[in-house]
């Protein structure tokens, strides 16, 4: 799943390629993609609405439009978004199309069709769940944590994975903050140390900010591989590398499930 360096990878390519976009049509070839609106009423909607602005929140993106509504959209598995000549036929998994006056294509494609797209109105309530997440991880304090792990029994890899505590974070990045700051992902949150959430506020945004530069990318590169190209498996420390040697001590490299999703570490390492 995409977490919130390769969303932001999306967010930053294409934005010189969306604001001042005018929308002249739209195709949509798996209504189930859109959660809350038919594929008539939202092509009725955005047809003719030019794009303002690109935003994004955790995991999800934003479209703005001119008339103050909005499109929100969430990759879940395996979602992205790239731009085409409009007259280029669309590549297989091509969901909806959004069709420009300058004659290019905004393109969500999605091999397994679990994305989701949501249309607002100016006025109306965002339920796209966007609005319940926690703080961006440049913005988690030590009091934050402090405060959201009182009495709470959860491991710290599942607490990190809990998008309302903190917003983007998935199971790479889960894996690779535990590591920097040395602390088991099995461990309770309530009983992680000061100098423990210390480390934590510390490289949690270290973490997620390294990977957006290391996801960076030209235009060129990321339309080749149709919006893929972010999808870089370089600087991992510990994600996917079970029984490979530490990096830092040279120990075998542990692989267990917490909360159904795989886990990586270092027991020599982290404590």
């Amino acid at each position: 799943m995409p977490e919130l360096p390769e969303v932001e990878t999306v967010r930053t390519v294409l934005i010189p390629y969306l604001v001042e976009q005018k929308i002249s049509d739209t195709i949509v070839n798996l209504p189930k993609i859109l959660k809350n609106i038919t594929p008539q009423d939202f092509q009725t909607k955005i047809t003719g609405q030019t794009i303002t602005n690109f935003t994004r929140r955790g995991k999800f993106l934003t479209l703005h439009l001119q008339n103050q509504d909005c499109i929100v959209i969430h990759f879940r598995m395996t979602g992205t978004l790239t731009i085409e000549n409009a007259d280029i036929p669309p590549e297989k998994h091509t969901h909806i199309i959004l069709n420009f006056t300058n004659g290019k294509s905004l393109r969500y494609i999605d091999s397994r069709g679990f994305g989701h797209w949501w249309y607002f109105n100016k006025n109306q309530e965002d339920t796209s769940g966007q609005l319940l997440l926690g703080p961006e991880p440049q913005n988690v304090t030590l009091k934050y944590l402090q405060q959201k792990f009182k009495n709470r029994q959860c491991p710290l890899k599942s607490a990190l994975l809990d998008q309302h505590i903190i917003a983007g974070i998935g199971n790479i990045y889960a894996d690779e903050i535990c590591f920097r700051a040395q602390i088991l992902p099995t461990k309770s949150v309530a009983k992680l140390s000061e100098p423990e959430l210390q480390r934590l506020v510390a490289q949690i945004p270290t973490v997620i900010n390294e990977f957006i530069q290391i996801h960076r990318v030209p235009f060129e590169v990321f339309a080749i591989s149709k919006g893929k190209s972010y999808q870089k498996s370089t600087n991992r420390a510990v994600y996917g590398r079970k029984g490979l040697p530490c990096e830092k001590c040279g120990h075998p490299l542990t692989g267990i499930r917490i909360g159904q999703r795989s886990s990586v570490f270092c027991e020599h390492c982290q404590k």
